[in-house]
């Protein structure tokens, strides 16, 4: 928790400062201060919250008070998973094996790398001529996409394709030596040994508009109650930088709420605070229009979610990532210590959402103060 303290601070200053330094519609210094004092007195907490989610802007009144400090958030996510075992949900093999045991379509990986040797699912030893020839033959759409079998957040993530007995990584095709050197020692894959093979995910054209170099996935932030019903948070789409084989925002994607109802675009497309903190307009930005695209099989991806997040139990909190294939949604995984801050802005706070609801509970004391401030 210190390290993660200390992250969040330093972010504070190097990033989320500058947008508040950029920011021209601020309200008033002395109402910033009596804002700040306010919430920490609700919550507290140091009201980090106040920063990251430009409660400073005029636009905001009362409703500054639906947003937690996120490590607040975070102590209510990591309790409700306290009986849980995180493997579960990174090692990306487990992840497959018990999803597909519940009749639910997620990806399929095809080889393993351990320590620079490559075997298929039954442990079969191939020579790198033999696997590049196995992948050819495969004749995937989209190729094969290589990653850590645990964590990653982005980093140490290829895409390969197979064309006429050669691998190839963008235009380069790779011998033996130049494929271990790009796996194991680029985009921080030093930091893992043991890498997977999956065959990569043909999104549905319509979610592919957003960007089609990257599968864009929906994010669905679920909680499971004590009587074992599931919540839908917040859910949102994540899309990648143009030209990026990845979604993730951490390093320049954009993430636009969903509505949990209908499927329908709410906000414009946000980016983190250190790619500038803005939203762009989606019509602007990807040249499609909010007011009628609508998620494609939405009620599906809903159902979806809800049967993922009861067959993951002990879990209770966890930010899912799900891919629009034309098929069908598919789940791409699940994240145990995943990014509430972009989801608690995106959704307005997160005070009337059940994670938050979970927190204040426990602090009734609190949640009388917080409710009756919102009046």
């Amino acid at each position: 928790m210190i390290m993660r303290n200390y992250r969040r601070f330093k972010r504070m200053l190097t990033e989320d400062f500058l947008v508040y330094l950029r920011a021209a519609d601020k309200k008033s210094l002395p109402r910033q201060v009596s804002e700040i004092y306010q919430l920490y007195k609700l919550y507290g907490y140091l009201p980090y919250q106040y920063l990251k989610h430009g409660l400073y802007q005029r636009r905001y009144g009362k409703e500054i008070y639906r947003y937690f400090p996120t490590e607040l958030l975070h102590i209510a996510r990591d309790t409700a998973n306290a009986a849980a075992d995180v493997t579960i949900v990174e090692d990306k093999l487990l992840f497959e094996e018990k999803i597909r045991a519940a009749n639910l379509r997620t990806t399929n990986t095809v080889f393993r790398l351990r320590d620079r040797a490559i075997a298929d699912m039954a442990g079969k030893p191939f020579a790198y001529a033999d696997f590049v020839a196995a992948v050819d033959a495969m004749t995937l759409p989209d190729g094969i996409i290589v990653k850590p079998l645990t964590g990653g957040s982005g980093s140490a993530v290829f895409k390969l394709r197979a064309v006429g007995g050669r691998l190839f990584h963008k235009d380069e095709a790779l011998d033996e030596a130049q494929f271990n050197h790009l796996i194991f020692t680029t985009n921080n894959g030093f930091y893992w040994t043991d890498f997977i093979v999956q065959e990569t995910i043909s999104q549905h054209p319509e979610v592919a508009r957003f960007n089609p170099t990257s599968v864009n996935t929906i994010r669905i932030d679920t909680f499971v109650d004590a009587t074992g019903t599931v919540h839908f948070n917040t859910a949102a789409l994540k899309v990648g930088m143009p030209g990026s084989i990845i979604d993730n925002s951490g390093i320049g994607g954009y993430m636009i709420a969903i509505d949990i109802e209908t499927g329908r675009l709410l906000t414009g497309a946000k980016r983190e605070p250190k790619f500038g903190g803005q939203y762009y307009d989606v019509r602007t930005a990807f040249g499609i229009d909010p007011a009628t695209f609508v998620m494609p099989f939405w009620p599906e991806v809903r159902e979806t979610a809800k049967l993922a997040a009861l067959t993951v139990a002990p879990f209770r909190s966890l930010g899912w990532d799900i891919a629009i294939t034309p098929a069908g949604p598919l789940i791409v995984e699940a994240n145990a210590d995943y990014g509430i801050e972009v989801l608690q802005e995106l959704s307005g706070g997160y005070v009337d959402k059940a994670l938050g609801r979970s927190y204040l509970d426990r602090h009734p004391a609190r949640k009388e103060r917080i409710l009756e401030a919102l009046q």
